[in-house]
Formats: structure tokens, C-alpha cells, sequence
């Protein structure tokens, strides 16, 4: 449906003057488009979705209905999926903090576990005791160095892969079969850098090896507006790009086997970020020392605190005459100095405007504290019917687990 303040008013006066739009059928859209880029290259490639980045169940839902996998990184996120009805088999559990009664949960469920340290092999050692009438298959973190500045904290490095998968494969009921590595840059440089390093580990160190899969991460961008493309200092790739890449090179690597292992990707910004977006309301606009800021009803941490160096595109919705702005500052509804959502604006704007940031699905409602204020709801139009996906965040309900 398309926005405009009328709509929007109507809205904030039933549940607030901020609140998320969700737009399902696009991350649907995503989902397919993506997969479809990958599978064009390497039939045998599959999505595990990123829970961390956007964990709204009836995104997660869309994902098993579709035929792809969870990508999670705690117990949380696996009692989501559980509860959504994915079965174990359909898990991917990642992440550098792991408890040892929800490993063996995943391995009794025959899950897919990517060990990422030392201790988890410790664990993984115990539960395979505990269960010697049966048989367990594990995977590994490869903490790949493609020459980034700072090394990644996550996995084993190669130095020291052979080895950790030599202890882990003298496990009497165990095998070592899945290589997992990640890492968040997003240029198409970086996954040239990416297979490169790969093929030197598949076909040099590990040469021989016969791996069931071989899971290759997220970093993916989704798809994005020229307003925000123009802030990256590369361009930003779209799906095909990174298909022929990933799923491209693997197939080249795999062409003369017959056993080919899946290709595991995980996106999460790539599917979700451009499905939501975040209304709020301008409270006030002053100037200090003649700069003009307004005060919105949101704030930074309502659309990814993480990222302040991105201006996410905006709308901005009125009903009245508006005052023109050269350099104006966007401020958020928090004590803090740092909290504005966009800078130096230039434009019309006047109290009891609505701006509608863009682009908000990644890391947001995720990452979303209850810092000074509840969180907001979250809302979609289905067949032109304002649904809600979840309700504003209570007061009672921020203290309700204090004693």
C-alpha cells in the first residue's frame, strides 16, 4: 500500500508514533531471487538463514516453507526454530559461545554443528561417550585470513585445521564432514579472496578430503537504492555478482567430481534488510548556534546502532506548509549525544512530519535495548489490511523480571 501522511497519522494514533512496516513478500522475493543466482552455477547450493539478523517468526517461517535452513548462533535462536517446527536436521548452529546440553540436543537431532574452538571439542568428545551406539558428523570454523587487517576472533586457523580435525575424526563414532568460514566484508574483492584461500585449503592442506558441505557464510548485500549505493566505495554487487563468484568457483573446483558437497551460504542482511522500514514523528526543530535539529520519536537504536556511518534513504511525509532546511540534523528521543539517525539534510520539514527511514530490516529489532523507551511495534499490510506482527513493547513488561 502507499504511504502518505493521512495513512501514516491514521496509524501512529492506534499504535504510536513509531513503528516498523514489514514487507514479507519482498524478503519471499529475495529468498527465491538469490537462491535461484546461486543454483544457476551450482545446482547444489542451499540458504541457511541468518536468525541474528531479523528473527520475526513469520520470517523465519517463510524460510521452511521455502525448503531452506536456520542459521543459528545460541540456544535462543535454536528454541525459535524448534518452536517454529524446523527440524534439527535443518540447523546449521554457528557462533563462539555454544552450551554442551543444547551440541547434544543438535547432534542427537542429527543437526549441523560447526565447531568453532578448542573447548568444543572437549564436548563434542564427552557426548560422543555418553552415546557410543551412535554415529555423529560434525563440521568445522575455518578461520580464513584473506590478508584483512585485523584477524577474524572466530575458528581455527589454518595452522592449526589439520590437527583439531585429526583429534576431532579419533573420536571412535565420529567424523569431521562440514568446513564452515565467514567473514562480514561485502565486496566482491573480498569473495574472489575468499575462493581463493578456499581452494587453497580444499585442494593443498586438506587435499583429498571428501567434505558432505561447505558452508561459505553470509556477507552478502542485498538489493539497495542509488542513494545508499552511492555511500559504498565499491559497487554494490547484486546476487548474480556474488553467484558467479561463490557458486561459479565451486562448481569449477567440483567439475571433475562426482560427489559434489552442498554449497551452504547464510544471508541475512541480503534477505532482510531492505523488507522493513521504520517510521517515526518529528517532536520539535530548534537551532543551536544556528544549527537546525529535530527531535524524532525514534532513535539510532531503533535502525541498527552499529552502523552510524550509513544514511539510510528517507521519506519525509506532511501535511502542511514546510520550513526549508539546508543542513539540518536528525536527532533521536535518547540522552545521549551521539544518537542522531541522519545528518545534514536538506529539504522541508516541520513539526509533526513523519520520516520514514528505508532499509531498517538488518540488525535492528534485534539489536534494540530497552533503553529509555519500550520497543515499538511492527506491522505489515497484507491484501490491504494493517496487521499486527508484534506489539509495542510494555513498561510493566521491561520490569516485569526485576525482583
Amino acid at each position: 500500500m502507499m504511504l502518505n501522511y493521512a495513512r501514516l497519522d491514521q496509524i501512529s494514533r492506534e499504535y504510536g508514533d513509531s513503528f516498523y512496516l514489514l514487507n514479507s513478500s519482498l524478503y519471499e522475493d529475495n529468498y527465491c531471487k538469490m537462491l535461484d543466482a546461486f543454483q544457476k552455477y551450482y545446482p547444489n547450493t542451499h540458504i541457511a538463514y541468518s536468525y541474528k539478523t531479523n528473527y520475526i517468526p513469520k520470517l523465519c517461517r517463510i524460510i521452511q516453507r521455502l525448503g531452506g535452513y536456520a542459521e543459528v548462533v545460541s540456544e535462543m535462536e535454536m528454541e525459535l526454530a524448534l518452536s517454529l517446527g524446523v527440524e534439527s536436521v535443518n540447523i546449521y548452529y554457528n557462533g563462539p559461545y555454544k552450551k554442551e546440553n543444547y551440541i547434544e540436543k543438535l547432534m542427537l537431532g542429527e543437526g549441523y554443528l560447526n565447531i568453532d574452538a578448542d573447548y568444543e571439542i572437549a564436548i563434542v568428545s564427552k557426548i560422543a561417550e555418553r552415546h557410543r551406539d551412535r554415529e555423529f558428523v560434525v563440521g568445522v570454523r575455518y578461520n580464513m585470513d584473506i590478508g584483512q587487517d585485523v584477524p577474524s576472533r572466530f575458528g581455527i586457523p589454518k595452522e592449526d585445521l589439520k590437527c583439531a580435525i585429526e583429534r576431532l575424526n579419533r573420536i571412535p563414532n565420529l567424523r569431521v564432514t562440514g568446513l564452515h568460514c565467514h567473514l562480514p566484508f561485502r565486496s566482491p574483492d573480498s569473495f574472489q579472496a575468499r575462493m581463493k584461500d578456499l581452494k587453497e585449503l580444499l585442494f593443498g592442506e586438506m587435499k583429498g578430503y571428501v567434505w558432505s558441505y561447505i558452508s561459505l557464510g553470509g556477507g552478502y548485500m542485498g538489493e539497495v537504492s542509488d542513494e545508499l549505493a552511492g555511500q559504498f566505495s565499491f559497487a554494490p554487487p547484486k546476487y548474480e555478482d556474488y553467484a558467479k563468484i561463490v557458486a561459479g568457483q565451486m562448481a569449477e573446483l567440483y567439475q571433475n567430481h562426482a560427489e559434489k558437497p552442498k554449497l551452504i551460504i547464510e544471508p541475512g542482511s541480503a534477505l532482510a534488510a531492505n523488507t522493513m522500514c521504520f517510521v517515526t514523528r518529528v517532536v520539535n526543530i530548534k537551532k543551536v548556534r544556528g544549527k537546525a535539529i529535530a527531535t524524532l520519536t525514534g532513535s539510532t537504536y531503533n535502525i541498527n546502532p552499529s552502523v552510524k556511518s550509513i544514511k539510510r534513504p528517507i521519506t519525509v511525509y506532511s501535511d502542511k506548509g514546510q520550513e526549508q532546511y539546508e543542513d539540518l540534523d536528525m536527532a533521536g528521543y535518547t540522552c545521549i549525544e551521539s544518537d542522531y539517525l541522519y545528518k545534514n539534510y536538506s529539504g522541508s520539514l516541520s513539526v509533526g512530519d513523519f520520516v520514514v527511514f528505508h532499509n531498517v530490516g538488518s540488525y535492528s529489532i534485534v539489536m534494540k535495548p530497552p533503553f529509555i523507551l519500550p520497543d515499538v511495534p511492527i506491522l505489515e499490510f497484507e491484501n490491504g489490511n494493517l496487521c499486527l506482527i508484534r506489539k509495542s513493547q510494555s513498561i510493566e513488561r521491561v520490569f516485569m523480571d526485576f525482583l
